[in-house]
C-alpha cells in the first residue's frame, strides 16, 4: 500500500514518463490498455459485491522518450534502468481472479479487501517499512536498476544485482545451480538463476511468512517458491516477467500469474527512498494508518 507521501512520489515519477505535462498516449497504446485501463475488473472475482472493490492497476510507464540511447540487442544484457509499465494488485491467474487459494486462505483474503475498503487495511511488512517479499517488490511503481555482477577472482559467483528503488530493496540473483544450505528465512528470499536460452530463470525459495504474495493481501507461507522467467522483447525495449509461484500450504496449485512488463529507461536514476523518514502508513494497534 503507498501512503500520500509515496503517492506524490508517484505522480512526479509518472510526470517524468512520457515528459512533464503530456499524456502518455504511447503508453495507453500498449498491451498496458487492456490490462490496467478502461478493461480493469473493479471487485473480486469480476463480482459485483461492493465490499470486495479490487484497487485500481495503473498504468505507469511508456517507452524511453525521444533521443533515448537505444538498449543493448544482447539478450543476455539486462543492465540499466527498467521502469514497470503497470502494476498489477492482485496477482492472480488473470485479472479480477485471485491466486488458487485453499479456502481458509480465501476468507483472509477477503477479510483483507473489505477492511481496506472500509478503511482500517490491516497492517503488513510494506507499510512497517520491511521489504515487501518476492514477487510483490516487483510490481512497484518505481524503477529498478539491474547490475551485472561478474564472478569474482576469490570464488565470489556471477550475479545479478536489481537495485529497487522502492525502499532501497535489494534482490541478488546468484548463477549458480543450487540454493546455500547456510541462508535463511528472509523477506526478500535467496535466488538463483541460470540462462535457458534468451532467459533468465529466476528461483527463489526461503521467504519468510510476513509479507504477502499481493498488495491485495493474498496469503503465502514459508514454503512459497517463486520461479521467475525474465526476457527482453521489442528489440530490448522492453522485459517480460513470467512468475510461477507454488505453495503446498496456501495454494491447492501452482500457478502462473499475468506477466509483468517494463521498459527500457536510460534516462532515470533511482531516487532515494527512506520509508523511515515519514512512513505515514506506520500502523496502530495492527491497523495501517493513512495520515
Amino acid at each position: 500500500m503507498l501512503s500520500p507521501a509515496t503517492s506524490a512520489r508517484t505522480f512526479r515519477r509518472r510526470a517524468l514518463a512520457c515528459g512533464l505535462g503530456v499524456v502518455c498516449a504511447a503508453a495507453m497504446a500498449t498491451g498496458a490498455l487492456a490490462q490496467f485501463g478502461a478493461n480493469k475488473p473493479r471487485n473480486l472475482y469480476n463480482g459485483d459485491d461492493p465490499t470486495l472493490s479490487l484497487t485500481g492497476n495503473g498504468v505507469i510507464s511508456g517507452p524511453a522518450p525521444a533521443g533515448s540511447a537505444p538498449p543493448n540487442p544482447d539478450p543476455h544484457d539486462l543492465e540499466g534502468h527498467w521502469w514497470i509499465e503497470g502494476t498489477h494488485k492482485l496477482f492472480g491467474p488473470a485479472l479480477g481472479v485471485p491466486p488458487p487459494l485453499k479456502p481458509k486462505y480465501v476468507k483472509l483474503l477477503e477479510e483483507h479487501i473489505r477492511t481496506k475498503n472500509k478503511g482500517i487495511p490491516i497492517a503488513d511488512a510494506s507499510t512497517q517499512c520491511f521489504p515487501h517479499g518476492t514477487p510483490r517488490a516487483m510490481d512497484s511503481p518505481y524503477p529498478i536498476e539491474i547490475v551485472h555482477a561478474p564472478a569474482g577472482a576469490h570464488g565470489e559467483p556471477e550475479q545479478y544485482i536489481l537495485l529497487l528503488e522502492t525502499m532501497h530493496n535489494i534482490r541478488r540473483i546468484y548463477m549458480t545451480d543450487k540454493h546455500d544450505p547456510r541462508m535463511g528465512p528472509s523477506f526478500l528470499g535467496e535466488s538463483i538463476g541460470h540462462w535457458e536460452g534468451d532467459t533468465l530463470v529466476v528461483d527463489t525459495t526461503k521467504l519468510n511468512n510476513r509479507t504477502l504474495i499481493d498488495d491485495e493481501g493474498s496469503r503465502h507461507s514459508t514454503q512459497q517458491h517463486v520461479i521467475e522467467r525474465i526476457r527482453k522483447i521489442d528489440g530490448g525495449r522492453k522485459l517480460q516477467m513470467d512468475n510461477t509461484i507454488e505453495d503446498p500450504v496456501t495454494l491447492k496449485r501452482p500457478y502462473q500469474m499475468m506477466p509483468i512488463w517494463f521498459n527500457w529507461r536510460p534516462e532515470l536514476r533511482n531516487q532515494e527512498f527512506i520509508c523511515e523518514e515519514n512512513n505515514r502508513n506506520k500502523p496502530v494497534n495492527g491497523i495501517t494508518q493513512a495520515k
